[in-house]
C-alpha cells in the first residue's frame, strides 16, 4: 500500500498507470455489489409499492369495513329503538289485553247479574201471570154477580110497577113523615148545643170569675202575709184562671162557627190585612218586620177572614220572636180557579212529621211554657177556610221558620 500510494505521487497526468488486475476485480466486485444492491434497492422499492398499493388496499377496504361497520351499527341502533318501541307497544298490548280481561270479567259479572234479574223478572211476570189470571176469575164472578144483582134489581123494578098508587102514596108519607122527624131531631141537638153553649158561657164562667175575683184580693191586700212560694203560687192560680176564661172564650167561638152562616161581600183583601195588621199591633207589642205584596180581593165573609189573619198573624208573631231579627211576608198567588195567601215567618219553625196535628183542636206541637196559647187558633181558622170552601196548609224546617198557605175560591 505505501508504494502505490509513492507510485501515485509520482505519475504524471500525461502519463497514467492501468490498474492493476486486483484492483480492476475489486471494482468489478464493487461494481456488481452496486448492481446488486440496486436491484435489491428495485426489487425492495417495488416490494414496498406492492405492500403500500396492498396497505392502500387494506386502507380502502378498512374504511369500507369502518363505514360497513357504522352502517351495520347505525342499523342495529335503529333495530335497538324499533326492539324498544316493540316493547312498549307490546306492553301497552299486554296492559290493553289486561284492561279488556278485567272489563271481561266485569262484563261476565254484569252478564250473570242482567241474568238472574232477567230469571227474578221472569219469576215475577209468572206471579203477575197468575195474579192477572186470578183477577180475570175474579172479574167473572163479578160480572156474574152483576148479572145476577141486574136481575134482582129488574125484579124489584117490576115488583115496584106493580105497587099500585095508593101504596105509593103511603110510602111518599112515610118518608116525609120521617123527614119531619129527622128534622125535630136536629133542632132538638141544636137546641142542646145552644144550652151547652149557654151553660159553658154562663156556669163556667161565673166560678171562674169568683176564682179570679178572690185570688185578686188576696194578691192585692194579703201579699205581704204571703212569702215569695205563696205569691208564686197565689200568680199561678191567676194565671191559670186567666188562660181557661181564654179557652172558654175560643171554645165557645169554635162551637158557634159551626151553626153560624157566612155573609159574603166583595173584600179588599190589601185593606183587610192593613186593618188587621193595625189593631194587632195595638194590642200586641213586637219587633217583627211584617211586609206585604198586591193581595188580590175576594168574595168572602169580611168579619170571619179579618179572624183568621189576626190568628196567622198572632202565630207567626209569637213563634219567631227568639230571632233577633224577626221578619213576617205576606203575599199571595192568582192560580186559575183560587186565590193562594202566604204567610211566612223565621221563626222556631216545626217538624213536619206532626204537621197533621196542627189544625186539631188542643194540638200544640211546642211547649206551653215557651209558647202560650191553647191550641184552639188553628183549628178556628181550619173551620173558616173550610166554610168558605178554600183549603188551608203548612210547611216549616225546624230552627228555620214555617210558612201558612190558605187558599179562597175566585
Amino acid at each position: 500500500m505505501p508504494d502505490l500510494q509513492n507510485k501515485k505521487q509520482v505519475s504524471s497526468p500525461e502519463h497514467k498507470e492501468l490498474p492493476a488486475y486486483n484492483d480492476i476485480k475489486i471494482g468489478s466486485d464493487k461494481l456488481h455489489s452496486r448492481d446488486e444492491s440496486r436491484a435489491a434497492l428495485l426489487v425492495a422499492n417495488k416490494e414496498l409499492a406492492l405492500q403500500n398499493k396492498e396497505k392502500e388496499k387494506r386502507a380502502a377496504e378498512l374504511i369500507i369495513a369502518n363505514k360497513e361497520l357504522a352502517f351495520q351499527n347505525e342499523e342495529k341502533e335503529k333495530r335497538a329503538a324499533e326492539l324498544i318501541i316493540a316493547n312498549k307497544e307490546l306492553a301497552f298490548q299486554n296492559e290493553e289485553k289486561e284492561k279488556r280481561a278485567a272489563e271481561l270479567v266485569i262484563a261476565n259479572k254484569e252478564l250473570a247479574f242482567q241474568n238472574e234479574e232477567k230469571e227474578k223478572r221472569a219469576n215475577e211476570l209468572i206471579i203477575a201471570n197468575k195474579e192477572l189470571q186470578f183477577q180475570n176469575e175474579e172479574k167473572e164472578k163479578r160480572a156474574n154477580e152483576l148479572l145476577i144483582a141486574n136481575r134482582e134489581l129488574k125484579i124489584a123494578e117490576d115488583n115496584i110497577r106493580m105497587l099500585n098508587q095508593e101504596d105509593i102514596r103511603k110510602l111518599n108519607e112515610a118518608l116525609e113523615q120521617k123527614i119531619i122527624n129527622r128534622t125535630e131531631e136536629l133542632e132538638n141537638v141544636n137546641a142542646e148545643l145552644e144550652s151547652f153553649s149557654y151553660s159553658v158561657s154562663h156556669d163556667l164562667r161565673a166560678p171562674l170569675r169568683i176564682v179570679n175575683g178572690y185570688a185578686s184580693i188576696l194578691h192585692d191586700e194579703y201579699n205581704l202575709l204571703f212569702d215569695d212560694e205563696g205569691n208564686r203560687l197565689l200568680s199561678i192560680i191567676r194565671e191559670s184562671a186567666k188562660k181557661m176564661g181564654f179557652l172558654i172564650d175560643d171554645l165557645l167561638s169554635f162551637s158557634r162557627l159551626g151553626r153560624k152562616e157566612i155573609f159574603k161581600t166583595h173584600v179588599d183583601m190589601n185593606l183587610l190585612v192593613s186593618d188587621a195588621l193595625k189593631d194587632f199591633m195595638r194590642t200586641t207589642p213586637h219587633t217583627a218586620t211584617i211586609t206585604t205584596s198586591n193581595l188580590g180581593p175576594v168574595l168572602a165573609d169580611k168579619a170571619l177572614i179579618i179572624q183568621v189573619w189576626m190568628n196567622l198573624l198572632s202565630n207567626a208573631v209569637k213563634y219567631s220572636f227568639q230571632n233577633p231579627s224577626p221578619r213576617i211576608n205576606i203575599t199571595c198567588e192568582d192560580t186559575e180557579n183560587t186565590i193562594i195567601y202566604k204567610i211566612e215567618d223565621n221563626g222556631v219553625g216545626f217538624d213536619m212529621r206532626y204537621a197533621h196535628k196542627l189544625f186539631g183542636v188542643f194540638q200544640r206541637l211546642h211547649d206551653a211554657e215557651e209558647f202560650e196559647g191553647v191550641g184552639v187558633g188553628l183549628a178556628l181558622v181550619q173551620r173558616i177556610i173550610k166554610k168558605h170552601g178554600g183549603k188551608i196548609w203548612a210547611t216549616a224546617v225546624v230552627g228555620e221558620g214555617a210558612v201558612f198557605y190558605f187558599s179562597l175560591p175566585k
